[in-house]
């Protein structure tokens, strides 16, 4: 059958199924929706392939799972440490998971981001000081490595939705 199409019949006739099945990949990370703490305000952006869990009973975050093993967790609290942005990154790397290796950092004026790997896993933390710093709003993400390009651009995406907003308890 394909030795009596010629090469010009054959590309036209894939264009379509190609379309269709980039943007089935692409509809999956396609349906975001809003999670807004109620207590602190803290907002972010996410997928619709992520599954909220059932809160904290301190009710300061939530966490959210993925069925191919991905996680995040999005969380707030008064900010009792009183430190800089830049001790407050410090103090975060201090306490990563062992065997967790930065290999990405960056910061603003009242945020930091460190992102790496720990086992096969590729983990990203935003972490923002608001209100004056009297309140700080973590973004936490794991991923697998080898969901690395699916999960990049989405991970941007959160990270840049990561917003404090008003909750019940938020100054």
């Amino acid at each position: 059958m394909w030795r009596n199409l010629s090469f010009g019949a054959v590309v036209p006739a894939l264009v379509p199924l190609a379309a269709m099945l980039l943007a089935a990949g692409a509809a999956k990370a396609d349906h975001w929706l809003t999670y807004q703490n109620d207590r602190y305000g803290t907002t972010i952006d996410y997928p619709g392939i992520f599954k909220m869990l059932p809160p904290p009973d301190a009710d300061d975050g939530r966490k959210f799972k993925s069925a191919d093993g991905a996680d995040f967790t999005v969380s707030a609290s008064y900010f009792a440490l009183d430190f800089t942005v830049a001790k407050y990154r410090d103090f975060i790397v201090k306490h990563l998971d062992p065997g967790a290796v930065v290999t990405y950092e960056t910061r603003g004026k009242n945020w930091f981001v460190v992102s790496g790997t720990v086992g096969d896993k590729i983990f990203y933390e935003k972490h923002l000081l608001s209100y004056g710093a009297q309140m700080n709003e973590d973004f936490v993400m794991s991923y697998p490595a080898s969901a690395k390009q699916t999960y990049d651009p989405i991970v941007a995406r959160m990270a840049k939705s990561l917003r404090p907003g008003k909750g019940f308890q938020s100054p």
